[in-house]
């Protein structure tokens, strides 16, 4: 019997099950399969990564051990492999989906250089030495060669901590890769149908028809189906929108074999179609990245695995010669193509190195590659393995590279040059209306820089009076909202709330305290005690870069941006940085602009490399005179369209009377169409100095010290484990009145409206302690609190609860603030994992 307990043994589920029948116990079972790969997926990729070997490799590893080859856990008859195919599409998907093609576009020149060379060298060396050397038939070299070409940018995050992403090699290896994927899944495409049939004349006129019918629908009509979706449906972020695009990726993905293509190539046509619609820093993005980091990519990493026979390798001569040569063949050929592409762009060393640290790792289009080519029988087992051979091999080589010369190209570049100004990019969204919070934020994370680190400043200004209390409570429950948007575009987040009878004064005061330099307001931004438009007092008042919004909504559906220009409006001071942001917003949204203003502004803004003349994205309009702007938007208006109005504060350079008409011009002439206002900053800073960050767990110490950390509760509801814990913050009886009363707070918010940071992680916070408050309370349970009073409504029991406790001499914002440090503390990928799993104090420093 004991070969049945020998994990490589083919019988090993086959004597399980009459082992196991007594006791109701099938290993076979679909939940017993499903639950042994979750759990595969969950442990596996953090083992690895504490070897620093890629998660992927781990996954592809398991699936060799636990597959039908190997141990036969994992039969080949279970529902892995079609999640795993379903997995490969949605890869392909995100592929599309994540490509930066502005930044193609811009970096267009060094892009095609490099993305033809590392394309065309493996693609010849790699055909050549596969079919001379191996033997391979024409049609497999080939399709081998693609699996070379093409990459995937694994050390990605590692030029992005080094702060070097703006970095023209790092522009070239991502445009590059845009280029050479495409290409490489082309290369695909001819010889799957290839397979099936010869490529005669007409093969290759009904296969050019098919294309061009296939794609032009897609590219054509999808952009437009999936603008009048979002227009119509309210939550665009939410279940519907995200189930749109699954049902669109997927059915894109169904319909490619009625063109001759494979699937995948359909799924990454669905990711380019969308790329322009889908914000990088949206909710919907983050949320379709989380679904398939989590899921879909995991299975089909562990799909792969479970094709691999280990056998060959024993019996097999050949198979370890057609991985050497795969391994060889994909560091050689990439280092061709970077030492070349480096020579004629004139990079140096440290660029060149980064760029083959970059563009050396193979994964997602390598992968889908073998994995047809072995389904149609192009392929024997021998590539797959030593596929799987060279995908581990270049993504462990991939960041060693780039973290050696990564550094020494952060020093060539030295010190980042700060504008004249000195301004901090900070922004400050003003609300009076729950409505508002969603559109404003959204904007607000849009146009924000993403390696600023400068944190959102939602705020509420509440009035004085009887009710004041209430109604600090109640805006503190708004802003979470906010708070949490903001968190989980992974935007740094302080909210505000201030007590004050006078709105325009706060919020000028509180700009000026925190060194705003940029507020993003409704135009139907209002205060009981205002009788004057409250936006147009802001703007009048203050010298802040402003951003007046009219009908707000969601611009991800925007399909061109139309920018009204004044005269000598480009020779504002704060002009170019004003530019600078919207060029962000419209690169965020992923249209076309186009520019209209006299002929004279147009030429200044040329000199002074505010665009260029030639750039496919831009469109000018030259207007006899700044007083028919509005006439002529109108004119050349698509339901589509953002309008953005340039406009200058009174006294200033291109201040004319007209302005202060313009958006309500606007307003009357389009109604209900979104319209931004845009007010160039007059404001001058001072620089700031720059301090380290603390370490993570000094963080961690400093706001969760060990008498307020309790692990292991034997609470089973969130109700008696909050009591338990303010018990032992407050013993005694001292304070017992006001600790009843804090009780009760708590206890409200965790039945009516508990913050979810995250499916395992609650947070509960009160304004109304005392001291020794405010603190930070910790608490984790490994089953899980029960919520409203015992019955669980969530499908996920919280296992980790935080409470905030905060007092009402601390100001609403600092209290805010603290709420937004531990949201974005335990967003943290793996910290929650981390504490829950913690025995002791000790271990959570560690």
């Amino acid at each position: 019997m004991l070969h049945c307990f020998n994990i490589f043994s083919p019988n090993l589920l086959s004597a399980l099950p009459v082992a196991t029948q007594v006791h109701g116990f099938d290993p076979r079972a679909p939940s017993v399969i499903f639950v042994l790969a979750l759990l595969v997926v969950l442990v596996v990729p953090m083992l690895f990564e504490r070897f620093r070997v890629p998660g992927l490799i781990g996954l592809i590893i398991a699936g060799i051990a636990l597959g039908p080859h190997a141990a036969n856990w994992i039969p080949e008859d279970s529902m892995i492999p079609p999640l795993g195919s379903v997995g490969l599409l949605y890869l392909m998907f995100l592929v599309g989906l994540e490509i930066d093609m502005h930044r193609f576009m811009r970096e267009r020149h060094n892009s095609v250089v490099f993305g033809l060379i590392t394309f065309i060298i493996p693609q010849t060396l790699g055909t050549l030495g596969a079919a001379l050397l191996l033997g391979f038939p024409w049609p497999a070299a080939i399709l081998m060669a693609s699996m070379f070409a093409s990459h995937t940018l694994v050390p990605y995050p590692i030029v992005q901590r080094l702060g070097l992403v703006k970095q023209r090699v790092i522009t070239a290896a991502a445009g590059g890769t845009v280029l050479t994927d495409t290409l490489a899944l082309l290369v695909l495409a001819v010889i799957a149908e290839s397979s099936r049939r010869d490529l005669t004349m007409g093969f290759w006129l009904e296969q050019g028809l098919k294309l061009v019918v296939y794609v032009g629908v897609v590219a054509w009509g999808a952009p437009r189906l999936s603008r009048w979706f979002f227009r119509r449906v309210g939550n665009v972020e939410g279940v519907s929108g995200f189930l749109y695009v699954l049902v669109f990726a997927f059915g894109c993905a169904a319909m490619a074999p009625l063109a001759g293509l494979e699937p995948i190539i359909g799924a990454f046509l669905a990711g380019l179609t969308l790329n322009l619609l889908i914000p990088d820093q949206s909710r919907l993005m983050i949320r379709l990245r989380f679904v398939g980091d989590a899921l879909f990519i995991p299975f089909f990493l562990l799909s792969v695995g479970l094709r691999v026979d280990v056998a060959l390798l024993m019996t097999s001569g050949k198979a370890w010669l057609v991985m050497l040569y795969m391994v060889a063949a994909g560091y050689v050929t990439k280092f061709m193509a970077a030492l070349i592409s480096g020579r004629i762009l004139g990079f140096s060393r440290a660029e060149t190195g980064v760029l083959f640290g970059l563009t050396v790792n193979q994964a997602a289009a390598t992968l889908a590659a073998v994995i047809v080519g072995v389904r149609l029988g192009i392929f024997t087992d021998d590539v797959l393995n030593g596929t799987i051979l060279m995908i581990l091999a270049t993504c462990l080589l991939g960041p060693w590279v780039t973290e050696r010369y990564g550094p020494q190209l952060a020093l060539q570049e030295g010190e980042r040059t700060l504008d004249s100004s000195g301004a901090p990019e900070r922004i400050m969204v003003p609300v009076s209306d729950e409505r508002q919070i969603e559109p404003l934020m959204s904007l607000a994370m849009m146009i924000r820089e993403p390696t600023s680190g400068e944190a959102l400043y939602p705020t509420m200004i509440v009035p004085e009076s009887d009710a004041s209390e209430k109604d600090v409570a109640n805006a503190e429950k708004l802003l979470a909202n906010a708070t949490l948007q903001a968190v989980e575009g992974d935007a740094p987040v302080s909210s505000i709330v201030r007590l004050s009878d006078n709105m325009v004064e706060e919020i000028i005061g509180a700009s000026r305290d925190l060194r705003i330099s940029t507020l993003v307001v409704d135009d139907q931004l209002s205060f009981p005690s205002e009788f004057e438009h409250v936006p147009t007092r802001l703007v009048e008042q203050g010298r802040h870069l402003v951003f007046r919004f009219f009908h707000p909504t969601l611009l991800n559906t925007c399909r061109r941006v139309q920018v009204a220009i004044p005269p000598l409006m480009e020779r504002q001071a704060g002009f170019a940085a004003a530019w600078a942001v919207l060029r962000r917003l419209v690169g965020q949204i992923g249209a076309n602009m186009q520019i209209l203003a006299d002929k004279s502004t147009m030429q200044s803004m040329i000199r002074r490399k505010h665009f260029q003349p030639d750039d496919p994205q831009i469109e000018t309009v030259a207007l006899p005179n700044w007083s028919r702007a509005v006439g002529t938007m109108r004119k050349k208006d698509q339901q589509l369209d953002l309008r953005v109005l340039f406009l200058a504060r009174t006294g200033q350079l291109s201040w004319e009377p007209g302005h202060a008409r313009m958006p309500g011009l606007v307003s009357r002439m389009m109604p209900g169409q979104p319209c931004l206002a845009i007010y160039p900053s007059e404001l001058k800073w001072e620089k700031e100095p720059v301090f380290k960050a603390n370490t993570p767990a000094a963080r961690f110490q400093s706001m969760f010290p060990p008498e307020q950390v309790f692990l292991n509760l034997t609470q089973p509801t969130l109700s008696r484990a909050v009591e338990h814990m303010v018990m032992r913050t407050y013993p005694g009886s001292a304070n017992s009145a006001a600790r009843k009363k804090l009780l009760a707070d708590l206890a409200a918010m965790a039945r009516e409206a508990p913050l979810r940071i995250a499916p395992e992680c609650v947070l509960l916070h009160s304004h109304q302690a005392t001291p020794p408050a405010p603190m930070a309370l910790l608490a984790t349970r490994q089953d899980g609190f029960a919520e409203n009073g015992g019955e669980q409504t969530q499908a996920t029991p919280p296992r980790l609860l935080l409470v905030l406790l905060g007092v009402p001499e601390e100001s609403s914002e600092e209290h805010l603030r603290r709420l937004a440090a531990i949201a974005s503390m335990f967003r943290v990928e793996g910290w929650i994992d981390n504490v829950i799993g913690a025995q002791s104090y000790e271990e959570l420093l560690a």
